[in-house]
């Protein structure tokens, strides 16, 4: 599941996903679109961005946390922060991205370490 308010970016990876294996259960444009999407239909991994409208990702991603185990991939132009705010995010992808990144941080995501 991926959530960006970019329309642009949300089409990236509705096309890249599936060229490397995985299949889009859904799409949000802001946090709030998110939550209800996975309220409906959990997914096996969550790819956020973290600047959106009406709800930003860090705190649709603190409210999915209460109730989920998800792994998710947070993306952002913004710098990569020096310690990830919850214990679900397995990596954080600054764009402009590739899809040898996006995969090689979908695979981490699949095996995440464990954090305390």
């Amino acid at each position: 599941m991926i959530a960006d308010d970019e329309q642009d970016i949300r089409e990236y990876f509705e096309r890249l996903l599936p060229r490397l294996g995985h299949h889009l259960i859904g799409q949000a444009a802001d946090g709030v679109e998110l939550l209800e999407l996975v309220e409906r239909d959990p997914p096996d991994l969550i790819i956020t961005d973290v600047m959106m409208p009406r709800l930003d990702g860090i705190q649709a991603v603190e409210k999915i946390a209460k109730q989920y185990s998800v792994p998710i991939i947070m993306i952002s132009s913004l710098d990569r922060p020096s310690a990830l705010p919850n214990q679900f995010i397995i990596d954080y992808l600054v764009k402009p991205f590739g899809a040898a990144e996006l995969d090689a941080a979908i695979k981490r995501s699949a095996s995440p370490p464990h954090r305390e």
